[in-house]
């Protein structure tokens, strides 16, 4: 091989050498830049210019529901007010995993969990919640079908030592039903269920299909005329204020959704919508 062969060989190499280079570097460049994209949090002045407001929700009929061409839901109807005051276009996924929910508020995906989430210390560390939407308690679901059965119910938290109870994966009324095995000093088994809200698990319930479930007490005032073969009365928890949820950076869109709900809760519009889902 003579010396100009030789430098020919090198000079490709080298091209080739660049080609790879630069497109690693191209495609380190495109990589870097949507995660910062995807990690830059939205607060108003960025949900403003982008024209829409993006929510999670649980898929329930006080979530989101959709059957056929009609939309419906407690919290989107009143999400919907509030991104409609805005001027903003509303874009909502379902979710009812809340360790899920809330990862992807951190990574600035939502911008928006308008779920009733009850205000935990725990979830305080992580996330902004607003102004309180409701007070309320869990309660246990459990299937009344005859006088038998009735008198085989569970009439206090202490009958549910080594039950078994069904929630959705990650409910944030896990951590209460482990500290009410605690509290009454024996087990209560918890099974997760993938991909079904605390009202599906409901239905489970009244269908025979599970033996208990856990809904706040609010909820149970609108499921109790849809199953009345169900029984909602045994408290398993104590009262706690339930929320909707921002990033912890989202400071000026807290305080808009705040300044919101307190002009909109109690207002006939807001009764409307209430008698709708509760009445």
């Amino acid at each position: 091989m003579n010396l100009l062969t030789k430098l020919n060989i090198d000079r490709k190499l080298q091209i080739r050498i660049g080609i790879v280079l630069a497109a690693f570097l191209i495609i380190l460049a495109v990589t870097l830049l949507v995660r910062h994209k995807r990690n830059q949090i939205h607060d108003l002045p960025s949900i403003m210019a982008s024209g829409r407001l993006a929510v999670l929700t649980d898929s329930s009929s006080l979530g989101f529901s959709k059957k056929g061409d009609n939309i419906y839901g407690f919290q989107y109807e009143i999400v919907k007010a509030f991104a409609d005051t805005m001027g903003l276009e509303l874009v909502i996924t379902e979710e009812s995993d809340i360790k899920a929910c809330m990862a992807d508020l951190k990574e600035g995906d939502y911008d928006i969990i308008a779920s009733f989430v009850p205000v935990t210390s725990e979830w305080k560390k992580e996330a902004l919640f607003t102004n309180s939407l409701f007070t309320s308690r869990q309660v246990l679901v459990q299937r009344i079908v005859n006088d038998t059965t009735q008198a085989k119910a569970i009439k206090n938290q202490f009958q549910l030592a080594n039950d078994t109870i069904y929630l959705p994966v990650n409910s944030p009324y896990k951590m209460r039903i482990e500290h009410l095995g605690k509290e009454i000093a024996d087990t209560i088994h918890v099974v997760e269920v993938k991909d079904q809200s605390s009202e599906q698990l409901v239905h489970l319930v009244a269908t025979g299909k599970i033996k208990y479930a856990i809904c706040n007490e609010q909820f149970a005032q609108r499921l109790k005329f849809m199953y009345p073969n169900l029984d909602f009365s045994v408290p398993v928890g104590f009262d706690q204020k339930h929320s909707w949820v921002v990033h912890k950076e989202s400071v000026q869109l807290l305080d808009k959704l705040n300044e919101f709900l307190d002009d909109f809760i109690g207002s006939s519009d807001y009764w409307t919508i209430y008698r709708k889902y509760f009445n």
